[in-house]
């Protein structure tokens, strides 16, 4: 895992809990044209940003989903 997933991963643990890992690999591979989240790179944050969002948002309050993808944002 490079450290930028690294990086995303903690992120996200704090919103989704044990299922961040998945969370994150599903939206890597649905919408970032099959890339494997391990390969993450800094070009690839603006599109996962707004997956994460829309996607987070279905599963937590919008407000925390919209937090959890602006510090995506600001990595």
């Amino acid at each position: 895992m490079t450290s930028l997933s690294d990086q995303v991963t903690a992120i996200a643990v704090s919103y989704l809990g044990p299922a961040a890992r998945v969370f994150l690999e599903r939206q890597s591979k649905m919408h970032l044209e099959g890339l494997a989240f391990e390969k993450l790179e800094r070009q690839h944050l603006p599109h996962l940003q707004y997956w994460v969002r829309i996607s987070a948002g279905i599963l937590i309050d919008k407000e925390k989903a919209k937090e959890f993808s602006e510090r995506i944002g600001n990595l």
